[in-house]
Order: structure tokens, then C-alpha cells, then sequence
């Protein structure tokens, strides 16, 4: 308490003691209260009054809320410094009270100010905490990061180097990782003095969890008769490492996709089996691509699921293609008929597919693993490339995720959605949730495409549930999107399309955050969407729909 009145100092001295604040200090003038505060630094509150020799509150207050920052200051006005009390209000002071106040009113002033001083201090407190958490998360996600880029080095070191030499047959590859670790594995081995072996497989998923599916199918997998070293046909090779994976784990979920194949050199023959992975492509001069589809299922899923081979003949020239499906990532017709297209050109190596592709089509936000493996029957110089120097995020072409696909905005008749760019998967639960909260509360929502340069097929099933839903329009659709919704039968979408709207308002960056599961379940809510439009859709999304729905319920 500093007042210079010895009287108005006792009375509110004792006045807070009845409060229950103790021990209470008094100070006759703003130098005395100066001396107080430095030998008392676990002084809560100061009560002073303005009206002081040698140094007056306002002053004190000043010096106080720098030099004793976590003190609260309470200011005694009469109505001659009324408006000095508002002053020091302004400088920091908790509240005023007018000179000789009332218990109850001092009561109420002094209790709050002592309640916000430990709301203050817990803010710190926790602020403190959280700053300590975010360091420890930073060390321990350095620790992780170094982690990964180690176990990268460390399954790099599972692919083959240099491939096997074949006579009359030239063999690449090329890996590119979506992160620090994959799913995707491949290998060339040459089986005696007639064969070679090869697969490519693709672990569901990303990250560690797939990379470590890949090693254990690797580490199962048998390619020859141990009783008589001849090489394994390869339904049976695939059919005993799914027995082997669905005994090793039984986590809801995890599946490998791979297709292995033996090439016999003694008749030019290629013997196939798929486990619903992408298909082959067996390209001929002069005649039309063959696509060798799945001969079974996904491995992991079922140990008593059956496979099926195909047997190939081999010419001088044709070419076989694998490839995981980074390659092609919304899965649709068109990109495989481009892919088709680049592998019809004979002298095409298999890095320059990869870049021609990425540049017809490049590759969504999902960074996802992406395996090329291109058998040709000719000679020529083999090799393998692992892609160790390309950088893990942007390893294919994809956009960085810090992108901004989607933006939201208002007008003065509706709600404006708008997707620039490229949008893949990765932005359809937040753009869904969005749309949705437009919708509920029965707003127009307007769908702004003109920045739009692609949807995968996510998104695509995305835009035709809001649009079934009704309340939906759609503006600024360019030729690349209307093809799209044109080659999947989407009609609904495009009799929603208007030339007459306004222009979008400002528009804001949307926020695209979203945990996995919701993410799956949305993938699988938008491709079962686009199959029920027609017969060609539901054939060409079978296999996708089939795969998300046994991810998601897992083995049965």
C-alpha cells in the first residue's frame, strides 16, 4: 500500500489483512515504494494512490510495469486525479478505486487482480511448457529425419546394382522413392543358364510401414525348387509368399501388389502371374499393345487365394513394361493410353518414358513411389538407376505440398469453392468438409474451376457427390476438366456448368489437413461414386474400389 497520508494507508492496510492478504507492505511516497519492491520481489499487487511527494503514482506505475513486470497495480483516485486514474489505466494499472473505498468493493478489485495475476502466470507457464515440447519435438523429428534418410540408404541397398547379362535382351529400371522410404521393390536375377527372374512390388501405403511390407516379401520370397534348384513357375512363386506374408502379420490393411515374371531365353518365352498390381504392357510393332491384368489377388490378403499365369512369346523388338502406380496416378484410361503410346516408341529408354509422362501428366501432390521396370528383346546396354541424387521431395515431379490448391470466399449470393491447379486426393477431405458446411446450411456453392488444370479421380468423385447433392454450380471449367467429366459419363456435372455466374470474390487459401483414415475412406467414397455413373466406369475403377475396400476392411 503506498499512500502519503499515514492514516488512509493503516485503514487500507488493515482493510486488506480482513481480506486475507498477508503480510501486507506500506511505503509513504513512490521512492520509498521503489526500495519496497526490489528488497520484496514476491509482492503480488500495489495499491498506490497519484497524489505523491518526490514521486507520484503515475510515475512509480511507469517505472513498475518495467522493472517488476509481474507485479498488479490497483490506482487510488480521488475526482481531483480522475483523470490521471484513467491514465494509468492506460499504462498498465488493473483497475481504479476511488480513495477511502469500500471493503466490499475493495474486496471484489483486490480478488479479480489477484485471480488475473495467476491467470497470467499459469499463461506463462504453459507457454514455457509448450516451448519446452515443441524443442523436444524438434530434436526427437530430427532424430526421426536422420532415421529415415538412413534406412533409405539402407533399402537402396536392397535393389539390385547392375542387371543380370541376357543375351539378345536389354533391361532398365528406374526407382524414384515418393519420401525417405517406400513401398516399391524391384529385382532382376538370372536363374541358371535359360532364365530370368524378375519382379516389382508395391507395398500399400507410404513411408516405413510399406518399406518394411517390401522387405518381408522380399525375405519370403522362394524363386527356385529347393528339392531340384529349377526355377519356381510364378503363380506359385506368388501364391507361396502370400501364405508366408498372411502368416507373418495379421494387421488389418497391409497388402502388397507385385507381378513376377520368368523369362525363358531357350524358346523367347515369358511366363506371367499378377497379384493386383497395374498391368503389363507387351508391346509389338504393328500390332496393339497387350495389357496383361491381375491374375489374382493383392498378396496378404488371403493365404489360400489362387494365381493364375499368362504365357508370352517373345519377337525381336517387342517390349514388356511393369510399373507401380506412381506412375500413373489417377489410374485412368487415358493416362494408360498415353503410356502406351510413349512405349510404342521403339528407341524410347525408360528414363525418357518417365520424363515424357511427367510432362503430358505430371504427378499429383500424393509423392508417391513410382518403379519402372522395361524388358526389351534385343541387345543393347542394360542398367539400373536408383535415383540416389534426387532429392526425396520432389523425386518425381510432384508439387510440393505447401501448394494451395484449394481457396474459399463469399459473395453476396453464395458460397465460392475454387481448385487451382493440380488437385489430387490429398486436398478432397477438407474440400468435401467444406463444401458440405456450405451446403447444410442450404447456401448456393458455387464450384470455381478456372485455375483448374486436372482432378484425379478422387476428386472427380468428389465434385460429382456435391453436385447430386443439389445447390451446387460450377464456373470457369476449362477444355482439360470438361474432358474429364465428359469421359466418365459424368452428366449431372456437366448440365451443373454456368457461363452467367459472377466472378469469384477475393478468394482465401483453404487449409487441407486431414488424418489418414478419413483420407482412405474418402478416396474409396469418391471412386465407388464415379463406377455407379456407367458400365465403362465400373470396370475401369473394379480393381481400385476392390483394392481401397480390402485396405480398409483388411484380411478377411
Amino acid at each position: 500500500m503506498v499512500d502519503d497520508e499515514p492514516v488512509t494507508r493503516l485503514m487500507v492496510k488493515r482493510s486488506l489483512e480482513n481480506l486475507g492478504c498477508a503480510p501486507v507492505l506500506d511505503a509513504s511516497d513512490g521512492l520509498a515504494a521503489q526500495k519496497v519492491l526490489l528488497e520484496h520481489p514476491e509482492i503480488a499487487l500495489v495499491l498506490t494512490d497519484i497524489m505523491m511527494p518526490r514521486m507520484d503514482g503515475l510515475e512509480l506505475l511507469r517505472w513498475g510495469r518495467q522493472a517488476v513486470p509481474d507485479v498488479m497495480w490497483i490506482v487510488l483516485s480521488g475526482l481531483e486525479t480522475f483523470d490521471s486514474a484513467v491514465t494509468a489505466i492506460r499504462l498498465g494499472a488493473f483497475d481504479f478505486l476511488p480513495k477511502s473505498p469500500h471493503l466490499e468493493e475493495m474486496g471484489v478489485a483486490v480478488r479479480n487482480a489477484l485471480e488475473r495475476r495467476q491467470l497470467l502466470a499459469e499463461r506463462e507457464r504453459l507457454h514455457q511448457e509448450l516451448q519446452r515440447k515443441v524443442r523436444q519435438l524438434e530434436e526427437t523429428s530430427e532424430v526421426l529425419r536422420r532415421d529415415l534418410e538412413r534406412a533409405e540408404v539402407i533399402q537402396r541397398a536392397l535393389l539390385p546394382r547392375s542387371p543380370p547379362p541376357m543375351e539378345g535382351y536389354c533391361i532398365q529400371a528406374v526407382y524414384r522413392p515418393g519420401q525417405h522410404v517406400g513401398g516399391d521393390l524391384y529385382d532382376v536375377v538370372r536363374l541358371g543358364e535359360r532364365h530370368l527372374a524378375f519382379y516389382l512390388a508395391d507395398a500399400t501405403g507410404h513411408g516405413v510401414t510399406s518399406a518394411m511390407l517390401s522387405v518381408l516379401f522380399k525375405q519370403r520370397l522362394v524363386l527356385v525348387d529347393r528339392a531340384t534348384g529349377l526355377a519356381l513357375p510364378p503363380a506359385e512363386v506368388l501364391a507361396a509368399v502370400n501364405r508366408s506374408i498372411c502368416e507373418a502379420h495379421a494387421a488389418p490393411g497391409l497388402f502388397l501388389t507385385a507381378v513376377f515374371g520368368l523369362l525363358d531365353s531357350s524358346d523367347a518365352s515369358l511366363t506371367l502371374a499378377s497379384a493386383g498390381h497395374p498391368p503389363v504392357l507387351h508391346a509389338r510393332d504393328g500390332r496393339e499393345t497387350r495389357l496383361i491384368r491381375r491374375t489374382g489377388p493383392a498378396l496378404g490378403l488371403a493365404p489360400d487365394a489362387q494365381f493364375q499365369q499368362e504365357r508370352l512369346q517373345l519377337l525381336a523388338g517387342d517390349r514388356i513394361l511393369l510399373y507401380t502406380d506412381g506412375l500413373l496416378p489417377s489410374g485412368s484410361e487415358r493416362e494408360l493410353d498415353l503410356l502406351q503410346q510413349v512405349l510404342a516408341k521403339p528407341l524410347a529408354s525408360a528414363q525418357e518414358m518417365m520424363a515424357h509422362l511427367h510432362r503430358e501428366a505430371p504427378a499429383v501432390a500424393d509423392r508417391d513411389d513410382v518403379t519402372i521396370l522395361l524388358i526389351d528383346a534385343h541387345a543393347g546396354a542394360s542398367w539400373f538407376d536408383n535415383g540416389a541424387e534426387v532429392p526425396a521431395a520432389n523425386a518425381h515431379g510432384a508439387l510440393q505440398p505447401e501448394d494451395d490448391v484449394v481457396f474459399h470466399g463469399e459473395a453476396d449470393g453464395a458460397a465460392y469453392l475454387a481448385l487451382r491447379g493440380r488437385a489430387s486426393w490429398m486436398q478432397c477431405d477438407a474440400f468435401h468438409e467444406a463444401a458440405l458446411n456450405v451446403l447444410d446450411a442450404a447456401r448456393p456453392l458455387v464450384l470455381d474451376l478456372s485455375g483448374c488444370e486436372y482432378m484425379d479421380s478422387t476428386c472427380l468423385g468428389t465434385v460429382h457427390e456435391l453436385v447430386a447433392r443439389g445447390g451446387v454450380s460450377l464456373t470457369g471449367v476449362g477444355p482439360a476438366v470438361r474432358a474429364l467429366f465428359e469421359e466418365l459419363s459424368m452428366q449431372q456435372v456437366l448440365a451443373a456448368m454456368r457461363d452467367d455466374l459472377p466472378d469469384a470474390p477475393e478468394l482465401h487459401p483453404l487449409g487441407t489437413g486431414g488424418d489418414e483414415a478419413t483420407m482412405q475412406r474418402r478416396i474409396l467414397r469418391a471412386h465407388e461414386a464415379l463406377s455407379a455413373l456407367s458400365e465403362r466406369n465400373r470396370e475401369e475403377f473394379k480393381e481400385v474400389v476392390e483394392s481401397l475396400r480390402d485396405e480398409q476392411d483388411g484380411p478377411r
